[in-house]
This record gives structure tokens, sequence and C-alpha cells, in this order.
């Protein structure tokens, strides 16, 4: 990779230390590596900094352990850094500890946002600089992601708004052409974003703990803001789909979570007619979704749902703030979404 693109990559932990070590692996396996890779250990029960530092050990690989948001060392040149929190974060908080961290190191110029349970292909970071060159000017840029289980098959390619569904969709098609090509919405599971669109959106959106609709949100205010969202089919992923939580067809918890979110996308980016249109499609379908899970016999699935919708159209917390990239200062950017009306 080139010295004027150096790519830093933020990992995030959470009780899933197997699967870190397979995406650490991989990292560590890519021709060429990243400059420098963020594993935040998101107040996991399991021995999870003890299994990270096996594992630099293991491949004699330079390790700098902090505890928190202390910033690192400024000689510090540690190829992997584990950032040790007392508590769980969600997935933006988690992944913003590591932006926040990775943005004061001013050699990077991107940031690549991997969950723990994807691996990257050895030939990634070659074939990203390959999109980078074809479009330098990318805000948000992902690759194609497939499922770890069935390696031919496509998770993602791209991606697709329905605004007055409050849905975004995924593409599962790879197109012959490896150019860029611009996308509605790009994955927080292989999220790269430049140093110039972090520093104009800032981080992720927290409110949305302790995860999913985050990344549709901050693709839709990248978009809103000017910058370009695309989708590179060449830098490919694999991820274990449902590893983390489960699945939405089968964990009362994740289809709690998108019942829940949902909502809160529309109060907090959807405006006039988009966002009555919104709503009233969550208030006609959503009980629709809990009845049909009631006759399948599944009453805590057709609960989370009910209570999910209920909680996103009435909580206070979709009004949360995006937190400052910087602890000392609020950007002074003015974007169009991120509050609720």
């Amino acid at each position: 990779m080139t010295a004027a693109r150096r790519v830093g990559v933020v990992v995030l932990e959470w009780n899933g230390l197997a699967d870190t070590v397979e995406c650490l692996d991989s990292l560590h396996a890519a021709t060429p590596r990243p400059a420098v890779v963020v594993v935040v250990d998101n107040g996991s029960r399991e021995a999870s900094a003890a299994g990270i530092r096996a594992w630099a050990a293991r491949t004699g690989t330079a390790l700098e352990e902090i505890a928190g948001e202390a910033p690192l060392p400024p000689d510090s040149r540690a190829w992997l850094v584990l950032v040790r929190l007392p508590e769980n974060r969600g997935f933006a908080g988690g992944n913003n500890v590591g932006l926040r961290l990775l943005h004061r190191r001013p050699e990077l110029t991107h940031f690549l946002l991997l969950n723990n349970d994807a691996t990257v292909a050895p030939d990634y970071f070659a074939a990203l600089e390959r999109a980078l060159r074809a479009a330098p000017d990318a805000g948000l840029l992902s690759g194609t992601i497939y499922d770890h289980a069935e390696r031919a098959k496509v998770w993602y390619a791209g991606g697709v708004s329905v605004p007055r569904r409050a849905l975004v969709l995924h593409r599962e098609v790879r197109p012959a052409s490896d150019a860029p090509a611009p996308t509605a919405f790009v994955t927080g599971c292989a999220l790269v974003v430049s140093r110039p669109a972090l520093e104009a959106l800032g981080l992720l959106p927290e409110c949305y703990f302790p995860a999913y609709v985050e990344d549709a949100e901050y693709s839709l205010r990248a978009r809103a803001a000017g910058l370009r969202v695309l989708y590179a089919p060449a830098p490919t992923v694999y991820h274990k789909l449902g590893a983390s939580a489960g699945r939405s067809d089968a964990s009362p918890f994740v289809a709690y979570l998108l019942a829940r979110h949902r909502p809160f996308y529309v109060r907090r980016n959807l405006r006039g007619l988009t966002r009555a249109a919104a709503i009233a499609y969550l208030l006609a379908t959503k009980p629709a979704r809990a009845a049909a899970e009631l006759l399948r016999g599944r009453p805590a699935m057709a609960r989370a749902v009910l209570v999910g919708t209920l909680s996103g159209l009435l909580s206070p917390d979709a009004r949360r703030e995006t937190p400052p990239l910087a602890r000392q200062e609020r950007s002074t950017a003015k974007l169009p979404a991120g509050r609720s009306g």
C-alpha cells in the first residue's frame, strides 16, 4: 500500500474471543497489512484481554494495552492496541472509542470498522487501495461481504434505502466490474471511513444501543453532507451471520432491537410526508407481524416486536445527540440529521 493511504482498523470484542482471534489472524495474514489494529474490549465477561495477549505473544506482534480512553503514548509504534473498557458501550460506543484513538494519529488516512465475527481476504487492503485510487474522494466505502459459512453466497454488495418503510436493504449480487459505484447504504460490518468524512460527520450515533441501524443513519448523513458513499466490489470480507447476537428471525433480542431502532431512525432523520408515511407503515405492519408470530407459536417474538416498536416511537433515547469526535470540542459541521424532531 502506498504511503499516501494508511488504514487503521477497529475491531470490537464482546465475549467473542474465538471470533476475534480469527479476525486478527486474517488481518495479520493480509498482504499488505493495515497500519495498526485497535481491539476494543467492550466490557467482556470472559478473559478476552488474556486471550489477545496470548495471540500477540504467539504471533510475535507488538502489543500496547491501555485502559478506558487514555491516549496512546506518543512514541507507540505497536501494530496491535488493546483498549479495555469497564462496561459494554454497544456497537457505536465501542467503535467510537477506537475511532477517537486512531484519529489522533495524523498519518492514518482511513479507518476500517470491522466486525470481530468477520475476516478479510488476504488481498483485502491491496484491493482497497485500488478502489481508493479509483475513487480518492470516497467518504464511506465497503467491499463485498460473503457469508462465512457459504463462501459463494453474497451477503452485501451495496445497499438501497427505502425511507417510507424505514428500511435499508442489501444487494446480493456482485457485479462483474470492480469499479466503485454509489450506494445508499454501507453496512457497519466492514465500514471504511476517510479522515475528511470522519471529521465532517463526527462519530457514530450512540442512541442505537447496543446495536443496529446506526450504520444506516451514518450513511444517510454522509450522503446528505455531499460525501461520496461507495460500494467497491473487489475488497472482500467473510461474515459469520448472526454470530454476535443471533439472527432477527430467530432471536427475540435482535427482533426487539430492530423494531425499536427503525422508529429511532425515522424520528431522527426523516421529515414531512416521508416521516409520516414511515411511521404509518410501522404502525400498520408491526402489529400484523406480532400477530403472525403468535399464530406461529412464538409469543416471545411477538412481544419483542410490539414492545420494541412502542419503545422506538416513544422513548426519549432517540433524542440523544451524537458524541463529539474530540472530548474537548464539538464539531462545527452543520449536518441535517442527528436530532429528533
